[in-house]
């Protein structure tokens, strides 16, 4: 194992001003030759933090913490020994160098040149949005989302032009193609490296000490309404995939930024997308983060739950549309697992915080909303009761057993078993269900044992189910190589047309056309679901033929399938349409009765179209 060595430590220490970090947790005044204030590891009102300038120490005589710079970042940023050095390193100016090499020393240095290709990578996205005319477009949306450039530079906002651009600059710049193949920043076409990001907003991803190490890339609405009428799946925002520096079931957007702010106001508030905490951090809310690309995992809320502490709000602030509402759900359900209290926020009129913060001339009637709305959080398993049972008398004896289980779903996996059980009182009560009863449910007295037909195996987390055309077109990936960049770069099928954890099995076929069976058992999301594991063998070992007849033309099987999500896609646009112009009917809104029927027509048209073109009647 490498290490740092003493030398090195000393180095760092006598670098740091003690006095100098210790007043960013607490303010410090001169006492003699030293420092005192309030301590910053527990609630006082009188100093009782003693900080030695000579000995670069510190001690608090009221609840006995002491140490030097290296403790204090361990304690207050939560970080292991090597961590805690390397962070203050870099704040020192200070290259570290390793000892003891070998794999991990060359895994660390490797890690450097990677780190150094993406900051490379967020220069070059920088100077095109800001220096290029085809970025004018980008420009636009993000000053129609009322983000200043001030803002966007303070984040490090880009502009992906896409067309092999960032690697000819990288080439320019002696980068090796590998490492921009490593990062996600390029991916292989049939032996050619092409850029990962053509035409998006990008938003640099750091890490804790604030380094850039991946993006999310957003797509413009013109680009993105384009896609819908074409009935391509196009995902709004697309991430870099895992890779050596980046695990997006372990990063959080802005944490780096939003944790010292969160101390001091004791919350920390959760969004669903960059230009959201971007325009709270423009209103003033710098303790915001998000989580993108994924659902909130038990990594994210325990990370997020220590910053926060015990004494501290974590509020999960998510749009207020459907999607929004749901994840939340979600949310309350890791955050519960992993023994994390939360709170759930409730946004107004399906907006998002960028809407309901507003531009800056409405931006103090914006903050008023805002705080009414964090004022108004819900605790984790009230907002379950209310969103599942708004009206708990209402519900016949089914309808209230399976909330039952939803709730004692929720707060099963809990490590705490005192909390949880003042939890099932609270189920009790607003259930109208004798608390007993509950008990012995919780037990698994009294629920009907799973059957294959509707529990997952294994105890397996139920998971989306493919409709035929996915598993058609997973299937034709899998069988025939040679059809996934015509997949890709012809009929623009991507990723984000299956449903999670899919989606990761469909990235890897149309990103790497060299993946093959052992590639896929190996990812990770498909090790942890077995019914993902029991597909790709059927994939990989069942021909074509054995689906039907019209399979065994895989070419045009994969075409007819395509044009089946797009359809499948523009039906349920027309649902949500019909069920719109219903509103808008009871509403009387006239107006918006025409714009709707229109949007109507159109899709209609499209329906007619493609089921035209793929010989449906």
């Amino acid at each position: 194992m490498s290490f740092i060595g003493d030398d090195q430590v000393r180095l760092i220490k006598t670098r740091i001003d003690l006095v100098q970090l210790m007043g960013e947790y607490t303010p410090l005044r001169k006492s003699g030759g030293n420092f005192t204030g309030c301590c910053a590891f527990h609630q006082e009102r009188t100093p009782s933090m003693y900080v030695y300038v000579e000995q670069q120490a510190y001690h608090c005589f009221g609840c006995g913490a002491h140490g030097d710079a290296i403790t204090l970042i361990r304690e207050k940023e939560h970080l292991e020994f090597s961590d805690a050095v390397e962070f203050l390193a870099r704040r020192a100016g200070i290259t570290i160098t390793y000892q003891n090499t070998g794999k991990n020393q060359m895994a660390r240095g490797e890690r450097e040149d990677l780190m150094k290709v993406v900051e490379f990578a967020t220069g070059f996205y920088e100077r095109q949005l800001w220096e290029t005319p085809e970025a004018a477009e980008a420009r636009d949306y993000l000053a129609s989302r009322h983000l200043t450039q001030a803002a966007c530079k303070r984040f490090r906002v880009g502009w992906s032009p896409g067309r092999g651009r960032l690697i000819d600059e990288a080439r320019r710049n002696g980068l090796p193609v590998k490492a921009l193949l490593a990062t996600d920043l390029a991916v292989d076409r049939d032996g050619r490296s092409v850029d990962r990001f053509f035409e998006r907003v990008m938003f640099p991803i750091c890490d804790r000490f604030g380094q850039p190490i991946a993006f999310s890339g957003r797509l413009l609405p013109a680009a993105e309404r384009k896609a819908k009428e074409e009935g391509r799946g196009v995902g709004k925002y697309v991430n870099n995939t895992d890779t050596p520096l980046y695990h997006k079931g372990g990063t959080v957007f802005n944490l780096h930024r939003a944790r010292t702010v969160s101390r001091d106001r004791g919350r920390l508030i959760v969004m669903e997308g960059p230009t959201d905490v971007m325009a709270a951090d423009e209103a003033g809310y710098q303790e915001c983060v998000a989580v993108l690309g994924t659902a909130l995992t038990p990594d994210h809320a325990k990370q997020l739950g220590n910053l926060v502490g015990a004494t501290g709000r974590l509020i999960i602030l998510l749009d207020g549309d459907r999607a929004g509402q749901a994840n939340s759900l979600k949310a309350i359900r890791t955050c519960l697992q992993a023994g994390v209290p939360v709170r759930v926020a409730m946004l107004p009129d399906e907006l998002d915080p960028a809407e309901l913060l507003g531009n800056p001339a409405e931006r103090e009637r914006g903050r008023q909303v805002m705080e009414q709305v964090l004022g108004g959080a819900r605790a984790d398993i009230d907002h379950l009761l209310r969103t599942l049972a708004p009206r708990p008398f209402e519900l016949d004896n089914r309808a209230k057993v399976a909330v039952t289980d939803q709730m004692l779903d929720a707060v099963r996996p809990m490590p705490d078993a005192e909390l949880r059980a003042l939890h099932l009182r609270d189920i009790a009560d607003w259930l109208g269900i004798e608390r007993v009863r509950l008990e012995k449910r919780l037990a698994g007295e009294g629920k009907t044992a799973p059957t294959a037909d509707n529990d997952a195996a294994d105890g397996e987390v139920p998971i989306a189910t493919l409709s035929p055309a996915q598993d058609l077109l997973l299937h034709v990936l899998m069988q025939c190589p040679e059809l996934r960049a015509p997949a890709a770069d012809e009929h623009h099928l991507e990723a984000s047309a299956f449903p999670e954890p899919w989606r990761d099995i469909a990235s890897h076929l149309l990103m790497d056309h060299a993946t093959d069976l052992h590639a896929l058992s190996m990812l990770d999301v498909v090790q942890q679901h077995p019914s993902l594991h029991a597909a790709v063998y059927r994939w990989a070992s069942s021909g074509l033929e054995t689906r039907s007849s019209d399979a065994t033309d895989a070419s045009g099987a994969m075409a007819r399938a395509i044009i089946d999500l797009r359809c499948n896609a523009l039906t349920e646009r027309t649902q949500k349409l019909k069920f719109n112009v219903a509103e808008a009917e009871r509403a009387r809104d006239f107006a918006r009765i025409r714009e709707l029927n229109q949007e109507l027509s159109d899709i209609r048209k499209q329906l007619a179209d493609l089921r035209g073109h793929s010989g449906f009647g």
